[in-house]
């Protein structure tokens, strides 16, 4: 599903922003790396919108390609470009002393015109920048800027979905696997959080005796061997389910609860617990994704989950 709305930028049917969507190319194109010759402008142009220059590095020096740009906006009505819309391209490239026809769509060509610029025996060179690969330059970290500027609330959308962590710190934050020692916060969030708590009577106070997280599977099977003994019992949390912003309250509030009302913790478990919650809060300091409002409610149907360990 795409993730930039092209019907962000204004239609070509008159007004101030009529030329957006050529002003647009101008600048994506100049991200990609071509050398803008001519400037879009208003007035008979002869089929061009552009014309733009690439500079191809070889064994023995440089060549210049010289591109026709030809720009069509059709993302309101969802239309695909057709033949008609493409008129005359061989004597538009000619006119225009280029080597190179170069489509930039803000939708897709149809299956015509698809066929007549795939042609073998075509005289020049011919490039097709379609939404889907403009998408791709520009959610890349040297195209983010001018997403934003063309395309801010798809960008907002977007960010929302995909947040990153909060700049709190002067580091960045890593929760290192106990066992293999890998970041479970990069590249993408995964593993669990594990405590090992006593078995007491009801009427005493339970002690938390280890804090640790680690990778799912071998990892977390390795580790439960090592802390595994008589009287003690573990629970568990997924990470990223402890990333949404209401799951990580539950969970903090859950360990306020239990010292309130007298349950220990080690030392070294109390230690484990701060540094959990502070490596996963600029993680948490956001608002909520979808998904994540989701899963929550996916939670609150259970009627064992309390946003802490497993156990109350």
């Amino acid at each position: 599903m795409p993730i930039l709305d092209f019907k962000e930028i204004s239609p070509a049917t008159g007004g101030a922003a009529r030329d957006q969507f050529e002003l647009f190319t101008r600048e994506f194109l100049d991200l990609v790396g071509f050398k803008i010759v001519i400037d879009p402008d208003r007035g008979a142009d002869a089929g061009r919108d552009l014309i733009v220059e690439e500079i191809r590095a070889g064994v023995i020096g440089e060549t210049r390609v010289k591109w026709l740009v030809s720009c069509k906006h059709k993302a309101h009505s969802g239309g695909s470009v057709t033949p008609e819309d493409e008129q005359d391209i061989h004597d538009r490239v000619r006119t225009h002393k280029c080597s190179g026809f170069l489509a930039v769509y803000s939708t897709v060509p149809s299956s015509g015109l698809a066929t007549k610029l795939n042609a073998p025996d075509l005289p020049f060179e011919v490039q097709i920048f379609d939404q889907e690969k403009i998408e791709r330059y520009l959610l890349t970290s040297s195209g983010i800027k001018l997403a934003k500027r063309f395309f801010p609330a798809s960008l907002a959308r977007w960010n929302k979905e995909h947040p990153s962590a909060a700049k709190i710190f002067g580091e960045g934050s890593q929760l290192s696997c106990c066992y293999c020692n890998k970041n479970l916060l990069l590249p993408k969030p995964h593993g669990i959080i594990v405590v090992w708590s006593s078995l007491s009577a009801a009427e005493k106070p339970r002690t938390t005796e280890h804090v640790y997280w680690c990778c799912k599977g071998l990892c977390d099977r390795a580790l439960k061997e090592r802390y595994r003994r008589r009287g003690i019992i573990d629970g568990w949390e997924d990470i990223p389910d402890l990333m949404a912003p209401i799951a990580y309250i539950r969970w903090a509030i859950v360990i306020i609860n239990q010292l309130q009302r007298g349950d220990r913790f080690t030392d070294d478990a109390i230690e484990s617990v701060k540094s959990f919650l502070l490596n996963l809060f600029p993680f948490v300091a956001r608002d909520m994704t979808e998904s994540e409002r989701e899963r929550i409610s996916q939670l609150a149907a259970i009627p064992s989950y309390l946003g802490g360990w497993g156990y109350e």
